[in-house]
């Protein structure tokens, strides 16, 4: 039984291959024309083709059975290669020589594979549940950090970059979805993770503020006050608990219902 599944694990699915394929280019593709016209910045428009990336990996990791990582990596690679080929032959903003080809190529079979840990993760958590002890505040479960850091970073640049110019609305208002992520955040790593995991996400919508002022501050080169950034690392960490709480009381109605039926 060990063998067989064992063997399972080892084998190579090219049909998730094609699937990872078709997803990134309609997210890490699509993501990249809608906000072209838009937003003007190289590094905006580079960032969201590659949190589209990270996006194609987990919903290959996560809806694909068993573990692949790897089929992920691989339909990373050529969706990268194939957006430099429409980056060059459609022409934008990005500048691209033989060392930004091959980072791209890097960047996205690498940032795939990191989706696909997360997908993996969010996907593998109910089999591990009876594996683990329920805590509050003991150790802190790393992974799931990383899991909301990665997570959490993704949809609040998609979020706040692509939902202006396909709705059409003011960029005021996308700062409320760009909050709002970090409770969708909180409440899928609350939801998706054994035991109680409150500190993790709240920790990790800490982690994501700074990851996102590091790249407005010296990538954009905009000036972020330091007060602004205090206040919203505050945000993201109350937010990203309150959803995480949400998720675990969500997670635990579902549990007390399955529990009511069995008996």
């Amino acid at each position: 039984m060990a063998n067989e599944s064992t063997a399972q694990s080892n084998t190579f699915h090219w049909n998730w291959v094609a699937v990872g394929v078709i997803v990134g280019l309609i997210i890490a593709g699509a993501s990249y024309f809608i906000v072209v016209p838009t937003f003007k910045s190289e590094p905006i428009q580079t960032l969201v083709m590659l949190m589209g990336f990270v996006m194609t990996g987990a919903i290959v990791g996560y809806f694909s059975p068993g573990v692949t990582i790897r089929e992920a990596s691989v339909a990373g690679g050529i969706v990268a290669l194939v957006m430099l080929v429409v980056v060059a032959i459609f022409g934008s903003q990005i500048s691209l020589d033989l060392v930004r080809s091959v980072l791209g190529l890097i960047l996205g079979v690498s940032l795939s594979w990191v989706g696909a840990w997360v997908g993996e993760e969010l996907q593998g958590s109910r089999e591990r549940a009876e594996e683990e002890t329920k805590r509050m505040f003991a150790d802190l479960m790393w992974r799931w950090v990383w899991v909301g850091v990665i997570l959490g970073f993704a949809i609040n640049v998609l979020a706040v970059f692509l939902i202006p110019p396909i709705f059409n609305i003011n960029l005021d208002v996308a700062l409320g979805v760009f909050l709002l992520g970090f409770m969708v955040t909180g409440f899928v790593v609350g939801y998706k993770s054994p035991g109680v995991t409150l500190k993790e996400p709240a920790l990790a919508g800490i982690i994501s503020v700074v990851l996102e002022w590091i790249f407005v501050q010296y990538l954009m080169r905009l000036d972020v006050p330091m007060g602004l950034l205090a206040f919203g690392l505050v945000l993201g960490f109350f937010l990203s608990l309150f959803g995480a709480w949400i998720g675990e009381r969500y997670q635990l109605s579902l549990t007390e219902g399955v529990e009511e039926s069995v008996a």
